[in-house]
């Protein structure tokens, strides 16, 4: 199974809608990284990330649908 199919949101250990959560679990790293990571892109790239991040909130399954 490619890394595509194993990205979902993981809306149960998610504080906004899950997405962090979700690429943390699919690529192996912790949630806490990847959210400061995220909030770190923020800053400098604001329209992009606030554009991915909602993109990925509406087409990525959650892990209860797959399930």
């Amino acid at each position: 199974m490619s890394i595509l199919h194993r990205i979902t949101v993981d809306k149960g250990n998610g504080k906004l809608f899950g997405v962090c959560a979700g690429i943390a679990k699919a690529f192996g790293y912790s949630r806490l990284s990847v959210r400061i990571g995220t909030v770190i892109g923020l800053f400098f790239l604001p329209v992009i990330f606030i554009t991915v991040y909602a993109t990925a909130a509406i087409l990525l399954p959650s892990r209860e649908q797959l399930q």
